[in-house]
């Protein structure tokens, strides 16, 4: 009774250290925020929309401003789409690969200077 009592605590311990805890990270810094396929990340959305919320949750742009003549989440949307369809997919491709620091511009997220948006967002190059 008592090695049938002391194997249930064992075991009862050995689930709680699975458990969600210290080793978990969230947020535009967890592992799965660094593009590619670290432990078993999800893939990216392959599409314009998915390639701005991307940018919005790594805080690269801000989801929507109402100044403008700052680039948002729309922006990101209608500049991608906008581009020729091979550089949309190239476009597409380079923000889902990218790290979260690397998206990132002078004046993210708020007021990004567009000028140096990586993954040739404007202009489609």
């Amino acid at each position: 009774m008592t090695r049938v009592l002391a194997s249930l605590v064992l075991a009862i311990l050995a689930c709680g250290a699975c458990g969600a805890g210290d080793d978990t990270v969230q947020g535009d810094r967890g592992q799965c925020a660094s593009g590619g396929a670290l432990n078993q990340c999800a893939p990216a959305e392959q599409t314009a929309e998915g390639a701005c919320w991307r940018m919005v949750d790594c805080a690269a742009i801000p989801l929507s401003s109402n100044n403008n003549n700052r680039f948002d989440w729309g922006n990101c949307v209608d500049a991608i789409e906008g581009a020729p369809d091979d550089s949309q997919r190239v476009i597409v491709t380079c923000i889902a690969a990218s790290q979260c620091d690397a998206l990132k511009v002078d004046g993210s997220p708020d007021d990004p200077d567009v000028s140096k948006l990586p993954c040739g967002i404007l202009g489609g190059q």
